[in-house]
């Protein structure tokens, strides 16, 4: 069984091989579109021109240049490309098989330091798939940082911990067809609050955060002390050295900490704590965060949030709703919308950017946060808008890209026009239709 399942997966290799991008030294010229730029303002009957992969003209009643290859645009939306800003993507591709996936990584000595870019897959079947939702960026982001905890397991007593609080650092990669697809690795460091951290620390919350708080004094111990340190002339540190490297740039306020966090009461805590340590914080999950959404946004504080949770799968989250991401919004939290951990499911992001407008987010506020908001927060450059003189990274829709049945009809991806071939519609031409 395991043979057959090797071939399988090896034939989707052979497929997907065959599907590269479009070469695109040309000029096209996309008329009548209604133009979504990266805020999610609309401009009615745009003209879009596209040249040698460089956005020329972005406007109404733009001049077409001669001998530009014509595409109809009444009744399309065009849209920057969309982030799902929390995702698996590209480091895991069957997650039942282990050897594919690089997404967990269970290092009590090396945690902080964990960066995913290095096993990031530019040939991973995922990624076409995604593509093919409109997806043109995508944060990989360490297998804890969703809310999938580290625990205690049977028969282990309460203060071992076999796994690291820390889970990690965040990378940004473009989803363009390309033998290095890394676009910016090790964006902060990700760390799980509230049931997952009180496992991995002992069994309580409050032995987390003293964890942690220790964790950062002994960073800035050892900034102050390196000399000292490489003499083997510091204090014993709570973290390797790997660990207190890479947690250096969180202390300094140079980078984000991204803490997945959901009760209400552990977001005033994770709050607090940015406070006291002046830390730089992105809280994910957050889906008791409309209880609390005033204080987020005093204090400044971005949220990446998937809407449509509304079950109480966990203690920490019984108050979850589906109008959380509205009331977020209202409260005026900036808000981005991401979707499933898991790659397969990345390509859905719109969804839940559809969900989240069903229950009271305003349309332009949705569409702005799976593109421009994303695209600022994670220092994407020119991603996440569409402007001139800037790479073609755009999508032009069949209609409304928030409606599930409608469908992505050309992706660009760092000015590149992308194959929308899939494994799962070459292996369905393959031999569906025998």
């Amino acid at each position: 069984m395991m043979r057959g399942f090797k071939q399988m997966l090896l034939g989707g290799a052979v497929l997907l091989a065959g599907l590269s991008p479009t070469a695109g030294a040309e000029t096209i010229a996309i008329q009548g579109a209604t133009l979504v730029n990266g805020s999610g303002v609309s401009t009615p009957d745009a003209t879009i021109i596209i040249k040698d992969g460089i956005v020329t003209a972005a406007a109404p009643g733009a001049a077409v240049p001669a001998g530009a290859t014509l595409v109809e645009g009444k009744g399309k939306v065009v849209t920057p490309g969309l982030f799902v800003s929390s995702s698996d993507i590209g480091i895991e591709e069957v997650s039942a098989v282990k050897e594919t996936n690089d997404s967990n990584a269970a290092n009590p000595r090396i945690s902080v330091a964990y960066d995913p870019s290095y096993a990031v897959n530019p040939a991973s079947s995922l990624i076409p798939l995604a593509r093919a939702g409109g997806i043109t960026r995508a944060v990989v982001m360490p297998a804890v940082a969703f809310g999938d905890g580290a625990h205690i397991h049977d028969g282990e007593t309460a203060g071992h911990v076999d796994e690291p609080l820390f889970q990690g650092q965040p990378a940004l990669i473009h989803l363009g067809a390309a033998p290095d697809i890394v676009v910016k690795p090790r964006l902060g460091v990700a760390l799980p609050f509230g049931e997952s951290a009180a496992s991995s620390a002992g069994g309580s919350r409050a032995l987390s955060v003293a964890i942690l708080k220790a964790a950062l004094e002994d960073v800035r111990h050892y900034a102050a002390n390196k000399g000292a340190y490489n003499q083997g002339g510091t204090r014993e540190y709570s973290l390797s050295r790997l660990d207190l490297e890479a947690l250096l740039p969180v202390v300094r306020g140079e980078a984000p900490l991204f803490l997945a966090v959901h009760r209400a009461a552990d977001i005033r805590v994770a709050l607090r704590l940015a406070r006291e340590e002046k830390l730089r914080l992105v809280l994910m999950g957050a889906e008791e965060g409309w209880m609390v959404a005033g204080e987020i946004a005093a204090a400044g504080v971005p949220v990446i949030i998937k809407p449509t949770t509304n079950l109480p799968g966990r203690f920490e989250i019984q108050h979850a709703r589906l109008d959380n991401a509205a009331l977020l919004e209202k409260a005026g939290v900036v808000v981005i919308l991401t979707g499933s951990a898991d790659g397969h499911y990345a390509n859905q992001v719109r969804f839940q950017a559809g969900t989240a407008v069903a229950y009271g987010m305003p349309r332009d506020k949705a569409l702005a946060a799976i593109t421009g908001r994303p695209a600022a927060l994670f220092g994407a450059g020119s991603a996440g808008q569409i402007a001139v003189g800037k790479p073609a990274d755009l999508v032009m829709w069949g209609g409304d890209p928030l409606e599930p049945m409608v469908l992505a009809e050309r992706v660009f991806v760092n000015g590149v026009e992308q194959s929308l071939k899939t494994r799962q519609r070459a292996l369905e031409e393959r031999y569906l239709k025998r």
